[in-house]
């Protein structure tokens, strides 16, 4: 079996300060070496290598969002519950009308979420 240099070739290549520098952080934030990224985007025919770890942090600021709104939701809910004979019932018509669009963006959102997820992964 022939050894890996024989079957490569090096190419050197000029860059600017700035696209070096930019390369470099891709290929850090990616994980992968500077070689392997430009390998990447030579073979990649017009697709775009995507940073799934920045997708991923994006996603967990989403969730922790999503649990402190759900959070405010329930003192909320807790709150009009403690003082529901002063409360008119249009009010609370309203608020079960409003929780329910909620309930459903959240559960619409969820459901893309966990799709960008598994694609990912």
């Amino acid at each position: 079996m022939k050894d890996k240099r024989e079957i490569l070739s090096w190419v050197s290549v000029r860059l600017k300060p700035d696209d070096y520098t930019r390369l470099k952080e891709e290929s850090k934030s990616l994980g992968v070496s500077l070689s392997q990224l430009i390998r990447m985007k030579l073979s990649s025919e017009g697709s775009k290598i995507i940073d799934t770890k920045g997708i991923l942090n994006a996603i967990d600021k989403v969730v922790a969002e999503q649990a402190r709104v759900n959070n405010n939701i329930n003192q909320l809910a807790k709150h009009a519950n403690t003082y529901r004979d002063k409360i008119s019932p249009e009010i609370f018509l309203s608020h079960t009308i409003q929780m329910s669009k909620h309930l459903e963006y959240r559960d619409c959102m969820n459901k893309f979420l966990k799709q960008i997820y598994r694609a990912i992964k």
